[in-house]
Parts: structure tokens; C-alpha cells; sequence
């Protein structure tokens, strides 16, 4: 399976990243892929994850779209893709739910409620010296809502039904207005045991002005 891992990132030098650092290892493994990365961003991750569609999705079998802060840590993280789009999904990642009721606050887990959580995701330490793990659910398993920090999509279905990132967000609220719109297009998602770390421990104040003002569009958008 032809690979692209697709990032974006504020620093001006990839290898500043934890996951560029976490790639090497990989490659050293023999894992084999190739990777993009977007430096000085200050772009939406739509925008940026658009382009790359745009560029390589007829290139590559399966586009992984991954932020910086998270560090990958298994040498079969393709395999298990591959074996997921091999079990019919289209879009996979490692945290979400089902059945998801819009409303505020808009976090993919409070909408889906807490039996409908899907999947895991190690999250380091403040000090990065010790790592936690949170279980959500029972894997694989097909989900309505992915966590943004790790979606692989299979390109051949993206490019029969037309789907990409929803622009309407800058960073907030990105992943699940297109998880929503990936639904809306019959594309089937799924959680899979991928083993892999994020340094961000996720929205630090549901005030926060970029969240409200993406909630407010979300809930426009797709409460109907």
C-alpha cells in the first residue's frame, strides 16, 4: 500500500517535531512511506489537508493525515490500516464514537456519550517523561466521529465520492464537520488498535474564543 503521511506544522523545521521524530525509528524498521510536511503553517488544517488531496490522492493508496505533536509507535501502523480498509472502511483512526447527538459543548466524546466511545490514545506527561493511556472503547469497530490528531483515508474512495476536509474551520471542529460530511457520502469509519502518543491533552477552556466561534458554525450547521 503506497503511503503519504501528511502534516502541518508552526515550526520552520520539521525535524523539531515530535512526529518527525517518531517517523525515523519507523523507517529504520523498515516501514515503508513517504511523508510532507508543511512548515510555518498558519493555514486551517483543511486547507493545508485539501491540498494534499488535491496533489497526491491519485498517487497514493492511502494518505495519512496526522498532527505534529503526535508520536507514532508501531512498526505495523500500516499494516493495520491497510487491513482496516480491507475490512471496509474508508477513513480510520484511533478514537471516536458513535451515534453522535449535536449539541453544545461540540467534543466528539460528550455527543457521543459515554457507552458509544470508541478506540485509545496514549498521552504524554506534562514533563513527556511518563505516558498515559486512555481507553475508550472496544476495536476495531466503525464509528460516526473521528478524533482529528490521526486519520488515514483510502484515496480511491475520497476520489469517487468527491469528499475533502470541511473549510468552513480553521482548526476546531475540523475532523467532525467532516467526519459528518464523509457519513453524508456513504463512507464507512473505524477505530483501529493503532499504538501511538499525543503531546496535546486536548481543549484547555471550552471559552475559548477560535471554539466558540467554530461551535457556533458546527451548530448551524449540522444541528438540524
Amino acid at each position: 500500500m503506497k503511503t503519504l503521511i501528511v502534516t502541518a506544522t508552526r515550526q520552520n523545521d520539521h525535524k523539531n517535531t515530535i512526529l518527525s521524530e517518531s517517523l525515523s525509528p519507523l523507517l529504520d524498521k523498515g516501514v515503508k512511506f513517504s511523508a510532507s510536511y508543511t512548515v510555518n503553517n498558519t493555514q486551517g488544517l483543511p486547507l493545508v489537508y485539501n491540498k494534499a488531496l488535491t496533489d497526491y490522492a491519485r498517487d497514493y493508496d492511502c494518505i495519512v493525515f496526522v498532527h505534529d505533536d503526535v508520536y507514532i509507535d508501531d512498526a505495523f501502523v500500516l499494516d493495520k490500516i491497510e487491513d482496516g480498509f480491507g475490512s471496509g472502511f474508508d477513513i480510520v483512526g484511533v478514537a471516536g464514537g458513535t451515534t453522535p447527538v449535536i449539541k453544545a459543548p461540540a467534543l466528539w466524546h460528550i455527543m457521543c456519550g459515554r457507552g458509544n466511545l470508541r478506540g485509545a490514545a496514549g498521552h504524554f506527561s506534562a514533563d513527556m517523561k511518563t505516558v498515559g493511556i486512555t481507553s475508550f472503547g472496544p476495536m476495531p469497530a466503525r464509528v460516526a466521529l473521528l478524533d482529528g490528531l490521526f486519520l488515514a483515508v483510502n484515496t480511491k474512495r475520497v476520489l469517487e465520492t468527491g469528499w475533502k476536509f470541511n473549510e468552513n474551520y480553521d482548526f476546531h471542529l475540523y475532523d467532525l464537520s467532516s467526519c459528518l460530511d464523509a457519513n453524508a457520502k456513504g463512507l464507512r469509519m473505524g477505530v483501529l488498535p493503532i499504538h501511538l502518543t499525543h503531546k496535546s491533552p486536548g481543549l484547555s477552556d471550552i471559552n475559548d474564543a477560535c471554539f466558540q466561534r467554530n461551535q457556533a458554525k458546527f451548530l448551524q450547521e449540522y444541528s438540524k
